[in-house]
């Protein structure tokens, strides 16, 4: 019976120790976290929206910055830049938009990153036996065919279909013109054309067959991402372009069917 005064002043003195001090437990983690001090935009191409959307969560992941992005065809994108001259990154579907917003004194660093290579899809099983790029130009078939004043892949058609002599016979017999590669997809997946020319890491293999154009017939581009001279954020930008073009960053695109620069293959 003595001994309980005895622990109620031991406890109580415990207590008084640990109201002094401010005894607490804290949970800690090693995952960075978001913050928006550490934000970015990038102007980046509708076609490679998967892809990026990946990678920039990896980074995210692993730093702790926030990568927001504004998607849509190329030309567009570089509209929307020289209006509103923000962002931190833009990454188009092809150095030539890269190379146009250098000259405008947009660009400061550029890294190249993975090929953009056209190819003609077409209806799976092929029910229309589509067998070279010259088949675009058939009254039989329904073609449908990127905008040339927009998407990488639209100027791309007609920089080959030009090569061939071919453009304005394609041209004038393709039943639409579209803003987007995307949506040359869905023609082929959903039916409604038989035939268009898309990016080859675009491939839907249960949706449809491919055709490959030749090399001396073809158009064959390198996707890049650059850095912004109006970035409020440069170094952070920087480390975002080098991990893209990263060992890390380029297995992304290879998961979802792309060939990375350089490759013998593909250059000149």
């Amino acid at each position: 019976m003595k001994s309980f005064p005895i622990m109620l002043i031991l406890m109580l003195v415990v207590g008084a120790a640990c109201a002094v001090c401010g005894c607490t437990t804290e949970q800690t983690t090693t995952t960075p976290q978001v913050s928006e001090e550490k934000t970015l935009m990038v102007y980046c191409g509708a076609g490679i929206r998967e892809p990026m959307e990946e990678v920039a969560a990896l980074y995210e992941n692993e730093t702790g910055t926030l990568i927001k992005f504004s998607f849509g065809n190329s030309a567009a994108l570089l509209s929307q830049m020289e209006l509103v001259q923000q962002g931190d990154l833009y990454m188009p579907g092809a150095t030539a938009y890269i190379e146009k917003a250098a000259e405008k004194g947009y660009v400061n660093t550029t890294k190249k990153v993975v090929y953009h290579i056209p190819v003609v899809a077409v209806a799976k099983g092929n029910p229309k036996n589509v067998t070279c790029i010259e088949d675009l130009a058939r009254d039989d078939l329904t073609v449908v065919v990127g905008d040339p004043t927009g998407p990488a892949i639209g100027k791309s058609t007609k920089k080959l279909l030009n090569r061939s002599g071919l453009w304005d016979d394609v041209s004038e017999n393709a039943a639409a013109t579209r803003a987007t590669v995307n949506e040359l997809v869905v023609d082929i997946c959903m039916g409604t054309a038989d035939a268009t020319v898309i990016w080859y890491d675009l491939y839907v293999p249960d949706k449809m067959d491919l055709v490959e154009i030749p090399k001396a017939q073809n158009d064959i581009k390198v996707i890049p991402i650059g850095t912004l001279m109006f970035s409020e954020n440069p170094t952070e930008a920087q480390k975002f372009a080098d991990f893209v073009a990263s060992d890390e960053g380029k297995a992304v695109f290879v998961k979802h069917g792309y060939i990375v620069y350089p490759d013998p293959k593909y250059e000149a």
